[in-house]
């Protein structure tokens, strides 16, 4: 897969997967876990938040 690339909190590149990525290595979580405990460690920057955030929907 190509990673896209994002400007960071700092104003830094970074290269990252894409959104559908992580919404597939994501799904086998619960939402509870996803809403507890990873989206407040994420970033809303990086796409592995933006999926979290889609899978909790």
């Amino acid at each position: 897969m190509e990673q896209e690339k994002t400007i960071n909190h700092l104003g830094q590149v970074v290269y990252q997967e894409s959104v559908e990525f992580y919404k597939e290595k994501l799904s086998v979580h619960s939402k509870d876990f996803l809403q507890n405990s990873l989206i407040p460690q994420l970033y809303e920057w990086s796409n592995a938040y933006k999926a979290a955030v889609e899978l909790t929907k």
